[in-house]
């Protein structure tokens, strides 16, 4: 008895201790990287997304040439960093292999050195930060996509772009914490979109002012109407050049539009993005508007006849509705006075001598009644609305008032 205890014992031990318990886990997060998305549609500045930025790795960067005539009150260089291979001395100033230099105006010798200024640059890698340049830590790109969506209007975070100068080899980072940073920057594969999309098309470019809202409006919606051919414009150039006026900081794409005049007139293209329509789909828009607006018309044209002649069929149901009533009416009090009253009274009128009963046949009942007796009988006034009055004397209708 002593041994078959111990070995129930035992065998409770065993199986107790093949049994695993689970907790479960907290949700964990998708740690996949994420598929990178070449955007050569847009420019830098609209980039929010970490897939946007992971896209431009391998891909080639200009840094634009600074517009002469713009007063740069901040420092130019002061979001671009330096990454020495090995160290350099550069008269009396040293740099050591693999430690970081930010550059600034005052960096002229190594600037110089460096040859960045219109320059191109491939990109090697991305690195995103939770906050601006100076004060962030490093994020996962998931974690800075997280950022961007809670701050969805404003660019939130920052990037570092690791690129290598094309012809030195050098490593120079780019960081982007705003739209400005970016705007010192060119993909050169949105600026060859932007030959490739615009290069000798035609366009109509919107009049410029909220006094044109409403022209403007009418060939968005590919109204002819609202279309002046001083409008239409053929993109015969399209390059990087200093802007005309002192408001933009760095070179930036320029048409030349050539009129239906043939007069030519450079214009930069970030005044006009947002304004500009292919000639070819405004026509083809407008083919497809004007044959809808028919469609519609005659649509409406048919559904006018169509209420017409329905308008005009119950008109003549009405008159028929009318007559049989008119008909059964005059049946009606020709058979209980005679001929004479009969139809006087079914044709809603009244005359002299008829009595109170004819008179309410024929008119109704009056609003009011006013009584008077004496010696000779009794007298009544009877008043309808409008102004009409009925005067009698013992039954009889003896004075009628319109």
């Amino acid at each position: 008895m002593k041994h078959f205890t111990i070995l129930i014992f035992f065998i409770s031990i065993s199986c107790f201790s093949q049994i695993a318990i689970e907790r479960p886990d907290k949700e964990s997060e998708n740690t996949e990287p994420l598929k990178p998305t070449f955007e050569q549609e847009i420019d830098l500045n609209e980039y929010k997304t970490a897939e946007q930025f992971l896209g431009l790795i391998g891909n080639e960067l200009l840094l634009l040439p600074v517009n002469s005539k713009y007063d740069f009150a901040s420092d130019r260089f002061e979001s671009i960093s330096y990454l020495p291979k090995e160290k350099i001395k550069l008269n009396k100033v040293k740099y050591k292999a693999n430690t970081l230099v930010k550059l600034s105006r005052y960096n002229k010798e190594l600037i110089d050195y460096l040859k960045i200024q219109g320059n191109y640059f491939v990109v090697d890698s991305i690195q995103f930060y939770d906050g601006s340049y100076s004060f962030s830590k490093k994020v996962s790109d998931r974690e800075f996509n997280k950022k961007q969506a809670e701050y969805s209007s404003i660019f939130s975070g920052s990037v570092d772009i690791y690129t290598h100068h094309k012809e030195s080899n050098e490593i120079i980072i780019f960081n982007i914490s705003n739209d400005y940073d970016a705007d010192k920057l060119i993909s050169v594969s949105y600026f060859n979109h932007l030959t490739e999309k615009f290069l000798d098309k035609k366009v109509i470019v919107k009049k410029r002012g909220f006094k044109n809202y409403r022209e403007n409006d009418g060939i968005s919606n590919y109204d002819r109407k609202f279309l002046d051919s001083t409008q239409i414009f053929e993109i015969t150039k399209i390059v990087l050049t200093e802007p005309k006026t002192e408001y933009h900081k760095y070179y930036t794409p320029v048409f030349n539009l050539k009129s239906l005049e043939n007069n030519i007139e450079e214009i930069e293209y970030y005044k006009i993005k947002d304004d500009l329509i292919f000639l070819e789909d405004f026509n083809v828009g407008a083919n497809l508007k004007e044959k809808e607006d028919a469609i519609k018309a005659d649509s409406i044209e048919k559904e006018r006849v169509l209420e017409e002649k329905l308008l005009k069929e119950q008109r003549e149901l009405q008159l028929v509705k009318n007559e049989k009533i008119r008909s059964e009416r005059l049946a009606k009090f020709i058979k209980k006075y005679g001929g004479d009253y009969g139809e006087t009274i079914a044709n809603n009128k009244v005359r002299i001598g008829m009595t109170k009963l004819m008179c309410e046949d024929s008119w109704g009942k009056p609003d009011s009644v006013n009584r008077t007796t004496n010696s000779y009988g009794t007298s009544e006034q009877w008043v309808y609305d409008g102004g009409s009055y009925l005067y009698f004397d013992n039954n009889k209708l003896t004075s009628i008032q319109n």
